[in-house]
């Protein structure tokens, strides 16, 4: 028995002339002049009524034949104004008032609700990983009621952190990695006493993180002859999206991988032949890979990709093209990654698939005072922006479909003082000291850390300034405007209006500017004490999204590392900071800064 299905494809094709042959209705396709551009018009119109309603109206008679002895108006369906549109309105609301009435008699499984709302969290949450989700949350964050807490152990400078909620790594220049365990803060309503008074909050519980493991140098492996570990500087750390794995790489050319809960070695990687500088894995894990990726730069030029799984680890690939040191990697997305190359003034897209990269030069216009010659950090905003941070102290938005930025803002952490003459030279004489430094000129604070929180509009960048600075990609994700310092104080000349200006594209604005200097002049007077006394060395952060059964707080939690000294050298550029003229000393550690998100009735009056 044949039917439409079992038929071949050229006797399942329907027939057009079937189809205008077919009455037309009385509302459309009737030439009124008999003319052919009539009958062109009526047979085009008629055509049109046959493939948007055939298969409507096919469907309609079965389904209005059980809904008329309901309703038992089926007369307006033969009117003589009623579309195909308006038809298929009424079954949509005749079908809302069936399921009204089920609900009604049978009622709801909450269980099924649950579940449906725990699939829609976790779509969210593959979409913020695959940059389809844009959220705008720069205008909740109130940057004034920050709370910090420093945390340190007995190392040198730290340089590079990592988090997987809720533990946190270091690693520093002493070979040391460290795993902590943060600290989960309080809402209002818990910190407030049991005897009811609200004035006197109890005990504030632990703030600081708890020190769970650390390894230092070379560590026995069981199964091996071979002590396994660092023997160098540990420049760079990530942690893998399951929290599975921990990777490390140094100026000791190895790239060694951890298990993050005993922090035991478990694979050792010497590809490198230079200073492996930085580390990114992929956010989202495929399903189509074997393991989780990961992408490493090193100072040999090249960008190698990894395959980590409980089963093994894996080389992949090297991808070449950078003309200089490759100082920061940051992930795309699957199978693709963009990178920085320090004094190339390059950042380049990579498509691991594609073979195919994508090369964006940051280089200055001749115009600006200061100049790049380095870019120094990269951080992704999938699918198609990123954010670059170069030595000039300029943070640069860029498309993946322009070659050159698409906004950028100069001096982005300001000017370093001069430092005092008696400091500069060792003349006796004072005329003759400053002499000699008349030609001395204050010199931008680069950028050395970056970051931006997953599927939002907020970007976090750090250098020697004391502050790490918040900043918001517009919803076209075209400009960049300032938000002001973490835990600065809402009466600060740093937190003014001044800062929260959006700079255009096409009006950069310059140094050279008589106005804006002598702003900056003044203010610095009156500039409050540095919060973070050290080279901000890297930054990690992560939303917090507390349940409705829990009493956390919601927000971000920023984590830096922080050092005497940057990662990548031995000058001690905080030494250099002075304020109201007294040079401060940096120090070695990290802190964690727990920035909540502004009521809804406090937002709307801030955005006023």
């Amino acid at each position: 028995m044949s039917s439409f299905f079992t038929l071949p494809a050229s006797q399942r094709k329907r027939k057009r002339e079937d189809r205008v042959a077919a009455p037309g209705s009385k509302k459309r396709g009737v030439a009124v002049n008999g003319d052919s551009r009539g009958k062109q018009s009526s047979q085009r119109q008629e055509r049109d009524e046959s493939i948007s309603g055939s298969e409507s109206e096919e469907d309609e008679g079965s389904v209005e034949s059980g809904l008329s002895d309901e309703d038992g108006d089926t007369s307006d369906d033969s009117e003589q104004g009623e579309t195909a549109a308006d038809r298929r309105l009424k079954l949509a609301e005749r079908y809302l008032d069936n399921i009204r009435e089920e609900v009604d008699e049978v009622g709801f499984d909450a269980a099924e609700i649950d579940r449906d709302l725990i699939a829609e969290r976790l779509k969210e949450d593959v979409d913020e990983a695959k940059g389809r989700l844009f959220r705008q949350l720069a205008s909740q964050l109130n940057l004034s009621a920050t709370s910090h807490s420093f945390f340190r152990a007995d190392t040198q400078s730290t340089t590079a952190v990592a988090v997987h909620p809720p533990f946190a790594y270091t690693v520093s220049k002493d070979r040391t990695l460290i795993k902590w365990e943060l600290a989960t803060p309080q809402a209002d309503e818990s910190s407030t006493s049991s005897n009811g008074d609200s004035g006197r909050p109890s005990h504030p519980g632990r703030k600081k993180p708890k020190n769970l493991k650390f390894v230092k140098g070379l560590r026995k492996v069981r199964g091996s002859r071979e002590r396994q570990g660092h023997t160098g500087n540990i420049l760079s750390v990530a942690v893998s999206p399951s929290g599975r794995f921990v990777a490390t790489g140094g100026d000791d050319k190895k790239l060694i991988i951890w298990d993050a809960n005993t922090l035991s070695p478990m694979r050792t990687f010497t590809q490198h032949r230079d200073t492996v500088s930085s580390l990114a894995f992929t956010r989202h894990i495929s399903s189509h890979s074997s393991g989780e990726q990961l992408f490493s730069g090193s100072f040999d030029r090249t960008i190698k990709t990894w395959s980590l799984s409980p089963g093994g680890h894996a080389y992949v690939e090297t991808l070449f093209g950078h003309q200089d040191h490759v100082l920061s990697v940051a992930s795309m997305m699957t199978d693709q990654c963009v990178s920085v190359g320090a004094r190339d003034r390059t950042a380049r897209l990579w498509k691991v698939i594609d073979e195919t990269q994508l090369v964006f030069r940051g280089d200055s216009s001749k115009k600006e005072e200061y100049q790049t010659n380095n870019i120094e950090c990269v951080t992704s905003i999938p699918p198609n922006h990123f954010v670059t941070g170069s030595d000039s102290g300029a943070l640069s938005l860029w498309s993946v479909h322009k070659k050159k930025p698409l906004h950028t803002i100069q001096l982005a952490h300001g000017l370093d003082p001069i430092p005092p003459l008696d400091q500069l030279s060792p003349e006796v004489d004072t005329e003759t000291a400053a002499h000699n430094a008349r030609f001395m000129r204050p010199m931008p604070r680069w950028i050395t850390a970056l970051t931006a929180v997953p599927g939002t509009d907020i970007v976090l960048s750090g250098s020697w300034d004391g502050w790490i600075r918040a900043w918001q990609v517009s919803e076209d994700k075209r400009f960049l405007s300032a938000l002001g310092p973490v835990g600065c104080p809402p009466s600060s000349p740093l937190s003014s209006s001044q800062l929260k200006q959006t700079l255009f594209s096409d009006n950069h604005t310059s140094p050279t500017d008589p106005e804006p200097a002598s702003e900056s002049k003044s203010e610095s007077k009156s500039e409050p004490e540095p919060l973070l006394k050290g080279v901000i060395n890297s930054i990690a952060v992560f939303e917090r999204r507390p349940t409705s059964t829990s009493d956390e707080k919601a927000g971000l939690c920023i984590v830096a590392a922080l050092g005497k000294e940057h990662r990548l050298s031995r000058s001690k550029c905080f030494e250099n900071n002075h304020h109201n003229g007294v040079s401060m000393q940096g120090r070695n550690g990290a802190v964690v800064l727990e920035v909540p998100f502004l009521d809804t009735t406090t937002a709307v009056e801030h955005h006023e």
